[in-house]
């Protein structure tokens, strides 16, 4: 499954990559998120891993994490992986008048066939996008 979102964030690009990449920031806009593991670099490095930690319900999750690539500020690739799914996003960002345009290529691969229409995942993407955007324009 893949597909795309897009988003304009009313920030210059160098601080929203700045928050982006900002772990600390990270755990206040990231909703659930309650601690992150560099198992391997330092995470948003090109080849890093880790682990993020969820907290929902009470119950803990946790999210594998690689980054593909690091390109910033223009481009990041991450990839994330819990329980059957795989999931890379290629986040692009570009300056437009003062503003970040930001895109995100999203693509997901499950262990098992999904019954979960592709609107659901785009909502939520975008939800999770527009987290970030508001955290960052209040800044």
């Amino acid at each position: 499954m893949k597909y795309q979102v897009n988003m304009n964030i009313n920030k210059p690009m160098n601080e929203v990559v700045s928050l982006y990449t900002n772990k600390k920031s990270m755990l206040q806009w990231e909703p659930g998120l309650k601690e992150i593991k560099e198992n391997k670099g330092q995470l948003f490095e090109t080849g890093s891993e880790g682990i993020l930690v969820f907290e929902y319900a009470k119950k803990q999750m946790n999210m594998k994490t690689y980054v593909e690539s690091n390109q910033l500020p223009k481009q990041i690739t991450i990839v994330y992986e819990m329980m059957g799914t795989w999931n890379r996003c290629i986040n692009n960002f570009k300056e437009k008048n003062g503003m970040t345009a930001w895109e995100m290529d999203v693509e997901f691969r499950f262990n098992k066939p999904t019954e979960i229409p592709i609107e659901q995942f785009i909502e939520k993407t975008t939800q999770g996008m527009n987290i970030f955007k508001t955290f960052v324009e209040q800044k």
